[in-house]
């Protein structure tokens, strides 16, 4: 699958999770990609101000405490890969293979420019835990990058990119995603591109898109989609699941990130609801 036969799976200061792991063991499988474990681990700020110390014993516990922590991690991550049948090998080997790399203090913004040499990254959110440091790792990848950014939950299905949904606005973040995922466009069985009235930006519309992707070979038919009083968010939302969807495919805050925060948007919507996995590009 050319161009996205590297996949980086990113672990910012948390340990693997199987849904990470079995995504990426989705997408790898068909092509023999290569599936980089990179853990990166905390440091302490440096604090300026006259005056202020840290006892030696406090700093030595706590960097004690980070290479536990990652060895835990790298234990982690080998054995689910283990579990998986994928074997331990350099990037420079070939087939279904995979390696680990351990960051210091790099945070999630050294984890989104590690990623720019990788053909996609996977992250898994959680959402039951009320951990949110998930969502600083998705938009270092995002604004990072220049990656696209497969995000999961709990319950991946059995395949990703049999029944593609395309969230189509007409933005270049939507056209960049749509690039970045041909790989598994090409072996999709259909692929929906919808609109949702009020979702549109200045760009080709939902006909002329679905145009182009069924010239160059895809299963593609177009839907526009009325809101009915909820969000676009929703709406995709909504649409995915009414299409059975095991996949979505949308370009990410298309409007400002500060006015997404703020007011909420589709993105952050997606992030917060989306059941099936989702591609995100910026």
């Amino acid at each position: 699958m050319p161009g996205l036969r590297t996949i980086l799976v990113p672990f910012n200061n948390t340990q693997p999770n199987a849904a990470a792991i079995d995504a990426a063991k989705r997408i790898a499988e068909a092509e023999g990609a290569y599936i980089e474990g990179a853990y990166s681990r905390q440091v302490l700020p440096i604090i300026a101000g006259e005056g202020i110390t840290l006892p030696g014993d406090y700093l030595a516990a706590f960097e004690e405490e980070g290479r536990q922590q990652a060895a835990i991690a790298r234990e982690a991550f080998e054995s689910l890969i283990a579990e998986r049948g994928i074997p331990l090998k350099s990037l420079e080997s070939e087939g279904l293979r995979a390696g680990w790399t351990e960051m210091m203090g790099t945070g999630p913004e050294g984890l989104g420019e590690y990623a720019r040499v990788f053909g996609i990254s996977v992250l898994h959110r959680d959402l039951s835990s009320g951990d949110m440091d998930w969502k600083s790792t998705a938009e270092a990848l995002l604004f990072e990058s220049g990656r696209p950014l497969l995000l999961v939950s709990g319950d991946v299905p059995q395949t990703i990119g049999k029944r593609i949904l395309v969230a189509w606005n007409g933005s270049t973040e939507t056209a960049r995603a749509l690039s970045a995922a041909r790989p598994l466009l090409t072996r999709s069985e259909a692929v929906r591109v919808l609109s949702v009235d009020g979702g549109m930006v200045s760009g080709p519309d939902v006909d002329m898109i679905t145009a182009h992707l069924s010239a160059s070979g895809f299963h593609a038919h177009s839907k526009t989609a009325d809101s009915a009083g909820a969000t676009v968010g929703q709406t995709i939302v909504s649409e995915a699941k009414d299409f059975g969807a095991d996949l979505i495919i949308k370009g990410a805050f298309t409007h400002s990130r500060l006015r997404q925060l703020v007011f909420g948007g589709p993105t952050s919507e997606i992030f917060n609801h989306a059941v099936c996995p989702v591609i995100l590009c910026h």
